[in-house]
Parts: structure tokens; C-alpha cells; sequence
């Protein structure tokens, strides 16, 4: 979980993605809000397969802009 997150990681819609970043069990812009913030630590922290929400390697801002499509 990143940090200020409220609970456990959640991938909501089945895809592999944990797109319910801080754990409130639904995903909101909150969630987009904390993964933006906390992108370094998710990075080194976290499996990157699960946040690499455009798939090009990396936990970077187009994964950001993936969740807020997403929404």
C-alpha cells in the first residue's frame, strides 16, 4: 500500500492493475491524487507490473493520465 493510502491495494475491475490505489475500495480521484504523489516510492515499493497502467515499464505520468481515463 502507498503510503496515506486508507486500506489494501484493489485491482476493481479484474485487469491486474491496482487502479483502487488507496484503498478505499472504489475508484475516485483520490486515488489518482496519491498514485501522482507517491509515484517514486511506488516505484521502488510496490510490484511495477501492477501500477504500469500503459505498460511501457515504468511508473511515470502516462500511467497517471491512464487512471484518470479509467475513472
Amino acid at each position: 500500500m502507498a503510503p496515506d493510502g486508507a486500506g489494501s491495494l484493489t485491482d476493481t475491475d479484474g485487469v491486474g492493475l491496482f487502479d483502487d490505489v488507496n484503498g478505499n475500495g472504489r475508484k475516485d480521484f483520490a486515488d489518482i491524487v496519491l498514485y501522482f504523489n507517491r509515484m517514486s516510492w511506488i516505484a521502488a515499493n510496490e510490484p511495477m507490473a501492477a501500477f504500469d497502467c500503459n505498460g511501457n515499464g515504468r511508473i511515470d505520468f502516462p500511467d497517471v493520465d491512464w487512471l484518470f481515463d479509467d475513472l
